[in-house]
């Protein structure tokens, strides 16, 4: 018998935002955040989100968030050695997305990551995972 998540062909939805994948997102990310903590805030997309935004460009800027504290979004073009425009724009994709959050410092932008781990949905899981979960994320952009 398979350990792995297959519904049978009238469940299954290909639609990101469907209830089944929704909260196989969110039982996924539950686990992982768990009583110990070792993930801290845990985001789990769609992996036709992660197409969309999880450009090499794109996740530079993740992983230089993550391993650096930047002052301003000017800087991080700087550190990135791309034109500031550019990198708003990536930016704005990684803020709709629900990746990276600005905070405001008087006139400066300070970009960081909105979760501490970021990973995409699985394209299979094991049977009954998420069948606990309640529904109560957002629908992804």
């Amino acid at each position: 018998m398979s350990n792995t998540y297959a519904p049978a062909p009238s469940e299954h939805s290909d639609n990101e935002s469907s209830t089944e994948r929704t909260l196989l997102r969110t039982s996924i990310a539950r686990r992982l955040t768990g009583e110990d903590d070792e993930f801290g805030s845990v985001k789990v997309i769609s992996h036709e989100l992660a197409d969309r935004v999880f450009t090499p460009k794109r996740r530079e800027i993740l992983q230089t968030l993550n391993q650096k504290e930047v002052s301003s979004q000017r800087e991080l073009a700087r550190i990135l050695d791309r034109d500031p425009g550019a990198v708003q724009r990536d930016l704005t994709e990684l803020i709709n997305a629900d990746l990276v959050d600005v905070v405001e410092e008087g006139r400066s932008k300070r970009p960081v990551l909105a979760h501490d781990t970021i990973i995409a949905e699985p394209l299979v899981a094991p049977s009954g995972i998420g069948t606990e979960a309640s529904y109560t994320v957002e629908n992804e952009p």
